[in-house]
């Protein structure tokens, strides 16, 4: 079984307020970090461009990150359509070669 890592870039809406799109994503944190797969889950604000935000997960498998996007708390984030996703990098570290 190989972690999963995930670094994954947001767009915040311009239309949406910042607080709500930052409020949102604490909540999502605080809620995936629940879920029994999660390893890690972070996210980061970028200095220079505050509407941008790097997700940094990691999941014990594949599977843990298809069951996250199943969870009640992922969905409603989703559906609020607050960020749009810039880039995901599908990640192994070196030592699981």
């Amino acid at each position: 079984m190989t972690q999963l890592w995930i670094s994954a870039g947001l767009i915040a809406d311009e239309e949406k307020s910042l607080n709500d799109v930052k409020q949102a994503l604490s909540d999502l944190r605080t809620s995936t970090l629940e879920e029994q797969g999660c390893i890690q889950f972070e996210i980061m604000q970028n200095k220079t461009s505050p509407n941008c935000f790097t997700l940094w997960e990691g999941w014990i498998n594949e599977a843990a990150l298809e069951a996250h996007f199943q969870t009640p708390h992922t969905q409603a984030y989703l559906t609020k359509e607050l960020t749009t996703v810039k880039y995901i990098e599908r990640l192994t570290p070196l030592n699981n070669t």
